[in-house]
């Protein structure tokens, strides 16, 4: 899944919508990460309708400005 996300980004702008998540942990904020390093490497992505929970967790972990 995460190859097809990075090859998704390196196409062009992607968003992902965020809302149907209603449980997850840090493996979430991982997949976030890594798709955030690969917009680096040309591509957009936009986090859409995030949840508060996820963003409170991004913001726990200290990565809520690198992840939205």
């Amino acid at each position: 899944m995460l190859e097809q996300l990075h090859a998704a980004i390196a196409a062009g702008a992607v968003s992902i919508n965020l809302a149907a998540l209603s449980e997850f942990d840090s493996s979430a904020l991982s997949v976030l990460l890594a798709a955030r390093r690969a917009q680096t490497q040309g591509g957009a992505i936009q986090c859409l309708n995030v949840p508060d929970k996820l963003r409170r967790l991004a913001n726990l972990y200290g990565v809520e400005s690198l992840v939205f």
